[in-house]
């Protein structure tokens, strides 16, 4: 049963439904957080106990959290997400890696961030909220990963679309493509200003591997860069600081 207190927010005007899907997780810096479900009712993580430190557990409460905040606004929880939840992952924790040759590439671009961050000399335990917004060092730190978990679900979604003609896994698959390629995009950027004050010929490397991939992400989501999502793409929407993709 929906928790009350995703019902009280659930029924405000001003919420964006499903916004919470859409987005990059960066809400440091994201301009709807007070019209976020997701946000509004997230956990706090300063509650005390330990289910942070199981990876299996955590999975689980967050699913189950998406879940609630999908039915308290009225939306069907998507497919993939119920099976998910179906099937435990805390009882069986499964990863079927993907065979995929732009997933690939995706995972190759977090491999080389992530060796050129280990030489970096940065605090890597986390990104501070700055308040005249991220650095781009923050920016390159926090989509190194993001990109391929990203282009990971749009391939998934693309497939299962495929599979059983679902509409919603189509925009899904639409949308997480969409997310990746803002990432690409701030992440080009801000490699070409660390560039500035950096000879190291590791980034000139990465710009080239997300040009590429930016271009294979485009010719398999051509739809993906049009796409309007409510309340971050939208006219009425907020913008976001400069150098933040959604």
């Amino acid at each position: 049963m929906t928790d009350l207190r995703f019902m009280k927010l659930a029924v405000d005007p001003t919420m964006i439904p499903g916004v919470y899907n859409t987005c990059n997780q960066w809400c440091d810096y994201c301009p709807v957080t007070e019209r976020c479900l997701a946000f509004r009712c997230r956990p706090r993580l300063d509650a005390g106990g330990d289910i942070y430190n199981d990876i299996a557990e955590a999975m689980h409460e967050s699913m189950n959290f998406l879940k609630e905040c999908h039915e308290a606004e009225g939306l069907t929880p998507p497919e993939d997400l119920m099976r998910l939840l179906n099937d435990d992952p805390r009882k069986s924790a499964k990863h079927v890696p993907l065979d995929d040759a732009l997933e690939k590439m995706a995972k190759h671009y977090a491999f080389l961030a992530a060796a050129f961050l280990k030489t970096s000399g940065h605090d890597l335990e986390s990104i501070p909220k700055r308040s005249d917004g991220p650095t781009p060092f923050d920016v390159f730190f926090y989509y190194h990963v993001l990109i391929a978990i990203k282009i990971s679900r749009a391939i998934m979604s693309s497939a299962e679309a495929a599979r059983n003609g679902s509409a919603e896994a189509r925009r899904d698959a639409n949308v997480s493509a969409k997310v990746a390629l803002h990432g690409i995009d701030s992440s080009d950027e801000a490699l070409q200003v660390l560039a500035l004050d950096d000879a190291d010929p590791r980034i000139e490397h990465m710009r080239r591997h997300l040009a590429r991939l930016r271009r294979e992400v485009e010719g398999r989501f051509p739809k993906a860069r049009a796409l309007v999502r409510a309340g971050l793409d939208d006219a009425a929407s907020a913008r976001y600081p400069a150098g933040i993709s959604r």
